[in-house]
């Protein structure tokens, strides 16, 4: 990454690193409150703390949490139930589990391996992050699009575009359809499917007032940052971190705070899955 743009950023996330080693209770640690200390939206927020970082926001809270108590699993005084305990977890079973989770290795090799369980825990366990790749700037028109907003698992949108087409397209040719937009608030990877929210939408070539659980959506204009996914739809999320780490990586970018929408370019009924085309869209600044 460019010196500038990479400093920035990784401000903001030191900020919220600081932010959650001293934070003393849960009510801190939300999203919403750590994208705030990181002046991110909340959608933007996730996915850069993570190709920043290597880890989710919270698998940091989890390995600080986990650091706090490293004395005490280290005290052969002390039984793995009462490092539990001063770890705030519920149960040594839980506590356990979270201790292999973020280092490899059980509590017991832990004690045995000496002083290596503070050097294990300060470390992010997850990926690097992804390699940046060629990415086209644009500038788009202002969209005005037909959407329905789907709350909930994303195994249910097909359904919830099924419901779109079907209430247009019951008043209007299909001829009208101009393109299949999806607008994303949430990375799916990483956020409960029942807190999910994803917009359905359509743009077509002629008015349509909204009716029923059809409403206009809006989407700004101006400059975004565009690259095309070929494959399925399961490894898009994939492509969109290549697209961050992208915008990430050059100074002469910065994230617009507005969500990313993705084109869908093909019907999948119209082609195999491995070529259909979606052209995703990062609102820049």
């Amino acid at each position: 990454m460019r010196a500038d743009n990479r400093a920035g950023y990784a401000d903001r996330i030191d900020r919220v690193v600081a932010h959650i080693e001293a934070a003393d209770e849960e009510a801190l640690l939300d999203l919403d409150t750590l994208a705030g200390v990181a002046a991110l939206s909340p959608f933007h927020f996730h996915r850069i703390y993570r190709i920043m970082t290597g880890e989710t926001p919270a698998e940091t809270v989890r390995r600080i949490r986990l650091v706090r108590t490293a004395p005490a699993l280290q005290d052969d005084r002390l039984t793995v139930t009462q490092a539990a305990a001063a770890s705030g977890y519920a149960t040594s079973q839980s506590f356990a589990r979270a201790i292999k989770a973020a280092t490899g290795a059980t509590a017991s090799e832990i004690r045995a391996g000496g002083g290596s369980l503070l050097e294990r825990l300060l470390q992010p366990q997850g990926a690097d992050a992804a390699t940046p790749m060629r990415v086209e700037i644009v500038s788009t028109d202002p969209l005005r699009l037909l959407a329905i907003r789907n709350i909930g698992a994303y195994a249910e949108l097909n359904r919830t575009y099924e419901r779109l087409f079907a209430t247009v397209f019951s008043q209007l040719p299909m001829e009208s359809l101009r393109g299949i937009w999806g607008v994303w608030h949430e990375d799916p990877r990483f956020c409960d499917p029942a807190d999910l929210h994803f917009d359905c939408a359509i743009e077509i070539g002629e008015d349509f007032p909204a009716q029923g659980e059809v409403e206009l959506l809006d989407i700004a204009g101006g400059r975004h940052a565009r690259l095309r996914h070929v494959g399925s739809y399961t490894t898009l999320h994939d492509t969109i971190d290549r697209l961050y780490a992208f915008v990430m990586a050059d100074d002469t970018h910065l994230i617009a705070d507005r969500p990313l929408i993705v084109n869908y370019v093909d019907d999948p009924e119209s082609r195999p899955e491995a070529e259909w085309r979606s052209d995703i869209y990062l609102p820049l600044a």
